[in-house]
């Protein structure tokens, strides 16, 4: 991860809290994870075993907590309710601190920082010329409901004819279909979507439209578990853990996608 992100969120974390919260869940010795499947943070296998940066995280965590840690899996736009209902106590599941979530969720400092690209067939790619030009009605953009890429989309491309997915998987499938011309994506996903047979894939511009920031969510009553969250981030940023899980999760062995899951956003077959 970068350090100056971290260095810098760092400086915005003081003070202390308790609440009851976290007593109640040390009372409970379970510690409710929010995920969905998004590799390579959650992976999940076709036998149902989860694994990925998320899973190794929380695990963990839970050891250094003296917790043990319950997955509650649900669809990537559903991960904020599952915290705010009470169903689970956090999310971590490659989960971005973006100003739209925190108007309902707290976010722990940053432990990952993510970048997204507009990937395009190159015939689309030479079409359109700009990113600009990429903003027309003729030209499909597919983006994953719930998630940051889908704020890109609309944000960037609202000329588009933008649909919408339940999940990466679903993306890659539809691109490799030739549904979807070209797709909001980030790595591992991009390096995929080049790789795809049939359809040539490229990204037709130099720099990311964003930069996002990773981190644990929690619902903005749970000031001792908050708490709880940046201490331990920070001490293993300081042993270079999260370095550590991103070189391991992040290389070529890991860069598959996720068994499509059980679950769907709503509305989440292709929409305009």
């Amino acid at each position: 991860m970068k350090k100056t992100l971290l260095a810098i969120a760092a400086c915005l974390f003081a003070g202390s809290a308790a609440a009851a919260d976290f007593d109640e869940i040390k009372a409970r010795g379970t510690l409710r994870v929010a995920v969905a499947a998004l590799s390579p943070f959650v992976i999940k296998a076709e036998d149902g075993t989860l694994s990925g940066f998320e899973i190794d995280s929380t695990q963990a965590l839970g050891e250094k907590l003296g917790l043990d840690i319950e997955y509650v899996e649900k669809p990537f736009c559903d991960l904020a309710e599952a915290v705010l209902s009470g169903e689970a106590d956090i999310i971590a599941s490659g989960y971005s601190n973006m100003p739209e979530r925190r108007r309902l969720l707290d976010f722990s400092l940053p432990y990952h920082d993510t970048e997204y690209f507009l990937i395009m067939s190159r015939a689309k790619a030479k079409e359109g010329k700009t990113l600009r030009g990429m903003n027309r009605r003729d030209i499909s953009i597919g983006f994953q409901h719930g998630g940051v890429s889908g704020m890109v989309a609309n944000g960037e491309f609202p000329g588009s004819d933008l649909k919408g997915y339940s999940s990466f998987t679903q993306i890659l499938e539809a691109l490799a279909a030739g549904d979807v011309d070209g797709a909001v994506l980030f790595e591992p996903y991009l390096d995929m979507a080049k790789e795809l047979d049939g359809v040539k894939h490229v990204i037709p511009h130099e720099f990311a439209l964003t930069r996002t920031i990773e981190a644990f969510a929690t619902d903005q009553d749970s000031a001792a578990l908050h708490e709880a969250l940046n201490e331990w981030v920070i001490e293993k940023d300081l042993a270079g853990y999260w370095d550590e899980l991103e070189e391991k999760w992040f290389s070529d062995a890991y860069a598959i996608a996720s068994a499509p899951p059980p679950y769907a956003c709503p509305a989440a077959t292709p929409v305009q």
